[in-house]
Parts: C-alpha cells; structure tokens; sequence
C-alpha cells in the first residue's frame, strides 16, 4: 500500500504541471467532420489517477460514501441518457466519459484525502511545485514572443495563427495551449494562490517570492491578451480585496492594486517594444494603441489614422514607391479592437437559445450532449459542424435543455452549501467565481479540465 500512496501522492504533485500542456503534445488519432480526436497529456493523467484512485476505493471498500451522495451525480446520470437522442453520438459519448472521469476525480480527491498517508511535507513540496511549474510556463510565453518577433516559425515557438505577431503587430503567447484564451485560464489560479499566500504571510513560500510571482504571473496573463481570462481574473481579485477589506476592517490588501497596474504597464510597454521590433509596420505607440483600444472593447481609441497619403501630380496621383508598397504589404491583420471577435460569440450564444426554444422537446430535454455544433448546423446556422458555442452555459441549456439547467443549479447549491458548512478556504471561493464567469467565453472539457479539478483539489489539501 506504500507504493500505491507515493503514487497517489505523485500524481497529485504533477497535476498543476501537467494541466498546462492542455494542448501541446497532442496524439492526434484522426478527426470527422465534426471533430477532431485527440488525446492530450491531462486527459492520460485523468485515465491514470482514475483507474488508481478505483482501485484504491475497492481495496479499502469505500464505494457506498459515492452512493451516499447520489444527488451530485444526478447531472451525470441525465447527460448519460441525453446521448441516447443526440446527433452526434461520437461527441457525446468522448464527452459523458470525460464527464465521468472528472467527477470520479473530484469525489476520490475528497474521500481519500484522510485515506492517503500523505508525507509531512506534503503541502509545502505541492505549493513550491505548483508556484513552480507557473512560473516556467510563464518564462516559455515570454520566450515565445521573443522568438516570434525575431521571426521564428511557429512551427518551432507553438503559436496558434491568431497568436504571432501578423495578427496584431505584436505577439500573444498561447503556452502550450491551444489558444491564448486558454493559456491566461490557466493563469488564475497561480495569481489568486499567490494574492493568498501573500495575504497570509506564507512563511514557507516567502514574501518576496510570493510577490514575485504575483507579479509574473498578472504580467503574463496581460501578455496573452485574452480579455476572457483577464476581466474574469479581474473580477475574482475584486471579490477577494473586497472580503479581505471587510473581514479585516483593514486596506492594507488595497495595495495589491498597484501591483497589477505596475503588471499591466510592464507588459503594455513590452507589447510596444514587440510591435516596433517586430516584422510588421507597426510601432511602439500603434502597438499601445491597439492593447488599449482592444483590451477596452473599443472604448478606449487613441489610435493614429496613419494612412498611405500619396501625393498628387498635375491631378493625378503618384504610383506609389516600392518602400512603400512593402509598408502597406506589412501591416498587421487588426488596427485595433476587433469586434467581430465579440460579435461572433454572441450570435452563436443567440443561436444556441434559438434553436432550444425551437420545440417542446429540446426545450426541456434538450438535443442531447454533444449535439450542440450539429444542431446549429443543421438549421443553417453555422458553417460547419465543429462549430461550437462559445460560451458554455447557453451550450448546456441547448444540449440538455430545462431539465439539465435544473441540475446544474442544484449543482452549484450543493457546492455553495458545502462551501457553507465547510468554511471552505476564500481562496477557492474566489476562484470558482473568476472560473465561472470565464465559462461565458468558451465550452467544452478537454481543454478546461483545470477549471474542474483545480478547485477540489485545493479543497483537498487545505
């Protein structure tokens, strides 16, 4: 049984590293027409820790506590059924299993966790790991923008097509996710731990460490230029100073918020140098610009209309210079904010609500799991069937309709209740917060299994 806890414990150590490869290496065992099928390193980790942790609960007999609280697995058992009525069954069924596979995650770190003999320095070796491996990743995105500057193919850096410098004059590092999005996801829970930490005057961790990180980690999220992932963070950072303040009596943790601007300010002036250096005709103050006036939703415009003016001559105008050519032929692909980005989700989440109310059945029961990018294309909404919702709750509510809306709260009551009754830790409370609200940004598992089993697993150890 020893070999098994070190395992056990083993596995637990290296799943904050293993969530940020969510993309990249990937084994790819080919694709349909409506989706590609792939396996990546968190899902091997999912199959591995699941088949251990069901060996381990049959051993010591501990089945009947996962009976004991079959209320959480009534959402499950009705996304099970709903893949029966589904039009696309492959989807549903990859998708039920990764379901499944996560909630046996989430109910094994909780019933084992007195189970498990965990070494003394458990939590200390988790923490310098955890705070470890972010901080490496960080180093590689900033490293990615750097070689794509200097003209390095993607091939070599990892970067998605959106993420290298000819999108917007500058680059935006997608890590080893697959999209930029994904990467400033993953970020949140370094930057919250760390804010926590902090806040509690870690003595193993120390200070300066813990605001080192806390700054890497925010200039890094600003890097990746997903607004999703920054107001969500934003928000849980609210929701934490303000329980902080009010707990307290005190504003001390007020002063965080100069660390984050001074965060944003080092990366907005670095996305500058990036865009003057870099292959497109942008410059330093076109690079800003841009950040600003994305970052904003075009609220913010201080761009300069810096438009080829070729001269006239006797009522005609010059053809233009070979130089000047190559200008034009250089310019990045967005001046600025790109609100077609913005557009696009919401048409899709209006979409999704469309064809859920089209009829009484998929009204309540929905068009199953999985179906959600068959659905919209079948009724011409969507160009291609691997088109999804990008935006999870209006995904859920046309899959699994009423039905499964009504589980899903009853869901996020028996978590607040647990929350309620346990006292759980503020720290996993604001990051449940920030998690949920970036779940209006994008759906689907395998690439967001962090924002599942990052939280219980916190649950676990504090």
């Amino acid at each position: 049984m020893k070999k098994v806890n070190k395992i056990y414990t083993f596995l637990i150590y290296v799943l904050p590293v293993v969530l940020f490869f969510s993309y990249y290496p990937i084994i790819s065992f080919g694709k349909n027409e409506s989706m590609n099928f792939e396996i990546s390193l968190p899902l091997i980790w999912l199959v591995i820790f699941d088949v251990l942790a069901f060996g381990i609960l049959v051993k010591k007999r501990l089945w009947r506590i996962i009976l004991e609280k079959w209320q959480w697995l009534l959402l499950p058992i009705f996304m099970s059924f709903s893949v029966l009525w589904s039009p696309n069954l492959a989807r549903g069924i990859l998708t039920i299993g990764i379901v499944w596979l996560v909630y046996f995650a989430v109910f094994t770190f909780v019933i084992l966790k007195k189970e498990i003999d965990f070494p003394k320095n458990f939590k200390e070796i988790f923490w310098k790991v955890f705070f470890g491996s972010s901080l490496v990743i960080c180093a590689w995105c900033f490293l990615q923008c750097i070689l794509d500057v200097m003209g390095v193919s993607s091939d070599c850096t990892l970067m998605c097509r959106g993420c290298v410098s000819q999108a917007f004059g500058f680059p935006h590092p997608n890590g080893f996710a697959i999209e930029p999005q994904f990467m400033g996801n993953l970020l949140i829970a370094p930057i919250i731990m760390s804010l926590y930490f902090l806040k509690q005057n870690s003595k193993n961790l120390g200070r300066k460490f813990l605001l080192l990180c806390f700054f890497i980690f925010t200039a890094t999220l600003f890097l990746t230029f997903s607004r999703g992932a920054i107001y969500a963070c934003l928000v849980g950072l609210i929701f934490l100073t303000t329980w902080q303040i009010v707990r307290t009596k005190k504003w001390k943790v007020i002063l965080i918020w100069p660390i984050i601007i001074l965060a944003f300010l080092f990366t907005l002036n670095l996305q500058g140098i990036f865009a003057e250096v870099g292959p497109t005709s942008d410059t330093y103050a076109s690079g800003v610009a841009k950040v600003l006036n994305h970052l904003s939703l075009g609220i913010i415009d201080v761009r300069v209309k810096d438009d080829l003016d070729l001269p006239e001559v006797s009522g005609k105008t010059q053809v233009p210079s070979l130089e000047q050519k190559n200008e034009v032929e250089n310019e990045a692909d967005f001046d600025g904010y790109v609100e077609e980005s913005t557009e696009v989700r919401k048409k899709l989440t209006r979409d999704a609500i469309k064809v859920w109310s089209q009829d009484f059945k998929t009204t309540v029961f929905g068009v199953g799991l999985g179906g959600a990018g068959e659905a919209l294309y079948d009724v011409g909404l969507t160009g291609s069937p691997k088109e999804i919702v990008q935006n999870e709750y209006a995904s859920l509510l046309l899959e699994v309709g009423v039905v499964g809306v009504i589980l899903v709260i009853l869901t996020v009551v028996l978590v607040t209740r647990t929350i309620i009754k346990s006292s759980v830790n503020v720290a996993i409370v604001t990051l449940l917060i920030a998690y949920g609200i970036t779940l209006c940004f994008f759906s689907g598992l395998p690439n967001a299994l962090h924002i599942y089993l990052l939280p219980a697993l916190f649950y676990m150890i504090f």
